[in-house]
């Protein structure tokens, strides 16, 4: 009994690996997307990740990075392959491909995970962060995201303003100041002494950051799950133009 493959003209190959080819370049610029996602996300959105109690929405943007920089690599490697038709390189660019797709559904699933439970985590943490650390010694930097946020939310605090008053910042300051000068609907230097509403925001960052968290977060997940789907295609056709070239060699010897 003859192989399926028996009737097939050569052409059949050449159209396989020129289809494979296009996929290539196709996802050669899904691969620069993603890289541009995380780079984006790391330079333009990472701003209050300093404030987060938690590495998850720092992990899965570097997932996200290392995902695309190894999309671009491993694209161009299949393109490689499928043009000089090359088993080795076809073989080692699907066991890539396989990797990367698990690496991005893990990254996607964390996103996702995360991103349920975000409002929980900022309510506890915010609070918790703040009356520890906001204003303390080694701690600048948690200082200047916080004073960042809350100028950026127009916000004071976690929960609300009055978060400051069991503050460690409250009870070691030098100056006279119920809040952060970050509070104030017009910030100056100790601004702050007065929390009437007219003069400072009263709503906490808790819901503020969350959104904000949350829509970088979905927008992880979405280019996850898009590269994931198109890379089910370049595991299929990689595999057809192998099998298609191992029947090939089979046939000539």
């Amino acid at each position: 009994m003859g192989s399926r493959y028996d009737d097939e003209p050569r052409c059949g190959i050449s159209c396989l690996k020129y289809v494979l080819f296009i996929f290539n370049f196709f996802l050669w610029c899904g691969g620069a997307a993603v890289t541009g996602v995380g780079i984006w996300t790391l330079v333009e959105k990472y701003d209050y990740a300093g404030v987060m109690c938690s590495n998850t929405y720092a992990a899965a943007t570097y997932i996200l990075l290392v995902s695309g920089i190894l999309i671009i690599f491993v694209a161009t490697m299949g393109c490689c392959g499928a043009v000089q038709e090359q088993k080795c390189c076809l073989l080692i660019y699907f066991l890539l491909i396989f990797f990367i797709f698990l690496l991005e559904l893990v990254a996607g699933i964390v996103a996702y995970a995360y991103r349920q439970q975000i409002d929980t985590e900022l309510q506890n943490c915010l609070n918790e962060s703040l009356v520890e650390k906001y204003g303390q010694p080694g701690y600048e930097a948690f200082t200047e995201s916080f004073d960042a946020m809350q100028g950026y939310f127009n916000c004071c605090g976690a929960a609300s303003y009055k978060d400051w008053d069991t503050s460690m910042w409250k009870k070691t300051q030098e100056g006279v100041n119920k809040v952060p000068d970050s509070c104030c609907k017009s910030e100056m230097y100790q601004c702050g002494i007065r929390d009437h509403a007219s003069n400072i925001y009263r709503r906490g960052c808790k819901d503020g950051l969350g959104d904000y968290i949350g829509n970088q977060l979905l927008v992880i997940l979405l280019v996850c799950l898009g590269v994931c789907v198109f890379q089910i295609l370049g595991l299929i056709f990689s595999m057809c133009l192998l099998c298609h070239l191992k029947h090939e060699d089979d046939d000539i010897y």
